[in-house]
Formats: C-alpha cells, structure tokens, sequence
C-alpha cells in the first residue's frame, strides 16, 4: 500500500466534526468519517434514570478542542502543520415517555436532540489547508425508546434501573459539498443502545450507555478539492459500522452531589468504502476519560459537569479536552 493511502484514512477522520471528508492538494481519495452527531460522552452518571414520567427539556454545552490529527497507527498525519480545531455545540433535547406501563414496569417514549454547531478549524501556512462550514444547524436525533422502572432491594432502594431506545440521526443539517468541514454528515445512520445503572450500595451507581452504529452512503461526498479513488471520481462513500460504549462510577460526597470518573470507548468494526470498494487502514479507535459531577438539584431537575481527555486515538483528530455541561428538567 502506498503511503498516501496509508495516510489517508486519518486526514479528516475528526470524529468530533460533523461530516468531514477532505483531500489533499494533489486529490488523493477522500478520507470518511463517523458522524459528529453520535453521543461520545454526551451522558455518564445515573444514565439509567430519565427523570419522572412526562416531558423532560435538556440543554447541553459542549467545547472540544484538538490540535492533532493521528494516523492508523496513532502518529501525527505530516500533510497538517500545527492544525487548530476547536468545535461549540448546543444541543436541546425533547424527551417524553409515558407514565403508563406495558408489560413488568416498561414506558414507551420518544426522543428528538437539535443541535447547533460551531466550528473552527486553523491550519498552518507548510500544510493542508481545511475550508470550515461556520456555525450552523447541526443532523437531527429521533427515535423511539422504552424506560423501566427501577428495580428495588428489600428496603425500597433503587439497585438498578435501564432503557432501550432506537435512534436515528438524519442529515437535516447545514452541509456545503465544497467544504471540508460541515454541521451536517450528509447520510443516515442508525443508534440502537442500552443505557443502565446499578447501584452496589448506598451511595455508589456505575452507569453505561452501550451503543451500535451502522450508517448509510454519502452520495454527494464534501470536498474543497477535486478527489478522486483508483482512479475514478469519488461518487459515494460509507463510513464503516461501529460500536461504542459511554461509562461512568460516581460516589455522593454531599447530598444530591455526586462527583467521579466518566468516559467513552470507541471502535471502528468494518473499514470505511468508497465507491463501494474498502478503504483500508481506515477505522477509527479513541477512548476520552475525565473526573465529571453530578448535581440532584430536585426531583424535576438536574445538572452534570463532564471533562474528557482523548488518548489511544487513531484515524481521528485527537481532543487536548472537551468539556460539557448538561441541564435536565422534567415538566
């Protein structure tokens, strides 16, 4: 193989812009990304919970910043000198379940996430140059879950409680074909996952998010240049089917206050195509950990603090840090 090919897959694979895809200035095939929109850390303590039956509103913050972009073996990529992406995202979210049950303890529900994206992307004057979409609407995330009630030990203490749902994201977003970085991925995917908590003792939770993602053809792939694969012009491309797990451990030191660990692991399962060939050396790997607080403010109302710092990145722009407040309340 190649060194440009080598390289390739870890030129814009920044997992943390949505829908970047981008060439060098000689057009060597386009590098294929996972969409930002996928919840990387979005949600750590007592994740299992969501709140009291009804309609709850949660408001995130979140800023991450890179300044380096690794290869699939997890060194620097060389085409980038001394690259700057710092990413702004707000996000609102609706999310309703019933109050009425269907079978042990089961509420049906429905979640819908809008975000808004700001990015910024600065690129040293010896390297690749990447043309950034601004600020913008960001892909939609909707779909149908299934809350349950918590399962109580002897003494009515909550010890575990979970949800299932079925996300789908849709390129609802703002999205320029001739830019290298975009709010939108211009495909579809599909989310299932399993959130959880259990709580060990009095005190103690460990929680999960376990995420699944398969996603649809980019049939109008972005680029600020003209690319091209083996030859062909690029016409489509697929970003390769993926796993990820959020986690988090906390203690509560004061009442209501929890403070912890949480974190993200994320895995790349199939290597990325492009037009309907494989894209080798292409799949994308990062786990982000940080200490994060969680705030029962009442029983309507929350607020979590998450910090994460990236490493055993490869494929990807690596995060120096990303920080995220999160807000709940139940109506």
């Amino acid at each position: 193989m190649s060194t440009t090919k080598k390289i390739l897959p870890a030129l814009l694979a920044l997992s943390i812009l949505p829908g970047l895809e981008a060439v060098a200035a000689n057009g060597p095939p386009p590098s294929v990304t996972e969409p930002s929109g996928i919840n990387l850390g979005g949600t750590s303590f007592y994740d299992g919970f969501a709140g009291q039956p009804g309609l709850s509103i949660l408001t995130y913050l979140k800023f991450s910043s890179a300044s380096a972009i690794l290869d699939s073996s997890g060194s620097k990529v060389s085409a980038f000198d001394n690259p700057k992406i710092n990413v702004t995202t707000l996000i609102t979210q609706l999310s309703y379940y019933s109050p009425n049950t269907i079978g042990a303890g089961a509420h049906l529900g429905w979640d819908l996430l809008l975000p808004i994206v700001s990015l910024d992307g600065n690129f040293g004057e010896n390297g690749s140059q990447l043309k950034d979409n601004a600020t913008g609407l960001g892909d939609i995330t909707t779909g149908p879950l299934v809350q349950f009630d918590p399962i109580v030990d002897a003494h009515g203490r909550p010890v575990f409680v979970q949800r299932l749902a079925l996300d789908m994201l849709l390129p609802t977003g703002k999205y320029d074909a001739h830019k290298d970085l975009n709010q939108s991925s211009n495909f579809y995917s599909l989310n299932p996952y399993w959130a959880a908590t259990w709580m060990p003792a009095p005190r103690w939770e460990v929680s999960w998010r376990l995420h699944y993602l398969y996603n649809f053809k980019n049939n109008d792939p972005a680029s600020s240049s003209v690319h091209s694969y083996e030859g062909q012009p690029v016409r489509n491309t697929q970003a390769g089917k993926a796993a990820w797990i959020n986690f988090a451990a906390s203690y509560e030191v004061l009442p209501h206050i929890s403070v912890g660990l949480n974190g993200y692991y994320f895995k790349q399962l199939a290597d990325d195509e492009v037009n309907g060939q494989r894209l080798a050396d292409s799949r994308e790997k990062v786990l982000g950990i940080g200490p994060g607080l969680f705030w029962k403010i009442d029983d309507r109302d929350g607020f979590w603090l998450n910090t994460y710092h990236e490493t055993q990145v490869e494929n990807r722009a690596a995060n120096d840090y990303a920080v995220q407040l999160r807000y709940a309340h139940t109506f």
